[in-house]
């Protein structure tokens, strides 16, 4: 059985999933044994999330996930084309001074931090964060989005020069390579799970849809977005578009079972 932590995670990942659509105790704690998840478990997550402001209980009992997490959800749905569209970059860089940020509230301090990483910046010195300058929107569309995803109303983004020292320097953070692999990887598996599919146990598809879905937007919402001079685009692209397609035939096999669990 999952542990408290992956019970938070799936609760909020199911009511992510149902694409606005909100569901009710015994549902989500149906969907949860599916995934390997105690009854008890899910009860638990439920109450913290509740407790927390993550998630809220409507009419009847039902839950659905709380307006401030809604940006985070936004944000890993754009997974097809990533939060904003690439631009020719010109060699400036963008950056979030976070310095003078209050540090005290772990909480904040880790919102802050997720809503940098996911908007693709890297730390490039204490409380200076950095990314390329080669978004639609620029700087104010970028701000906007870290706003959205939880970055303190008092941070400032702005737009900032390197050298080609500095440069070298901040382009490490990102690791190239490694994600080309993992994509690539990660598509290989996609693709032949998505071809086996008819041939599986409908609970056993729909496990096996969400696990390997929730890695696969988790990886895919931390794309930098980063020049093509910098990084070849093309192994995101195409896990995303194998992403597409597990993700309609996933959506559909889980349609299924909630309406199943509904009665």
């Amino acid at each position: 059985m999952a542990t408290s932590t992956s019970a938070n995670r799936i609760a909020l990942s199911l009511l992510s999933a149902t694409r606005g659509r909100p569901l009710s105790a015994p549902v989500l704690v149906g969907a949860a044994d599916i995934l390997g998840v105690s009854g008890n478990a899910m009860r638990v997550a439920l109450s913290r999330l509740s407790a927390r402001g993550e998630v809220v209980i409507e009419s009847r009992g039902r839950y659905a996930l709380a307006p401030a997490r809604l940006g985070a959800v936004a944000h890993v749905r754009t997974f097809r084309t990533g939060f904003a569209a690439r631009v020719p970059w010109r060699g400036g860089f963008l950056g979030a001074l976070t310095a003078d940020l209050p540090r005290k509230n772990a909480a904040q301090v880790s919102r802050r931090q997720r809503a940098l990483e996911l908007s693709g910046f890297r730390e490039f010195r204490h409380g200076m964060w950095a990314r390329p300058d080669n978004l639609e929107g620029g700087r104010e569309a970028v701000a906007t989005h870290l706003a959205r995803l939880g970055l303190d109303a008092t941070a400032d983004v702005v737009e900032v020069r390197l050298d080609a020292a500095q440069q070298r320097r901040l382009e490490k953070k990102w690791a190239v390579a490694a994600d080309a692999r993992r994509a690539s990887s990660l598509t290989e598996r996609v693709e032949r799970f998505v071809a086996g599919m008819a041939t599986r146990p409908l609970r056993a598809v729909a496990a096996r849809s969400f696990w390997l879905g929730d890695e696969v937007l988790r990886f895919l919402s931390r794309d930098p977005l980063l020049p093509e001079t910098l990084a070849d685009p093309t192994p995101r692209r195409k896990l995303a578009e194998a992403m597409s397609t597990l993700d309609e035939r996933g959506y559909a096999t889980w349609q299924s079972l909630l309406e199943e669990l509904e009665r």
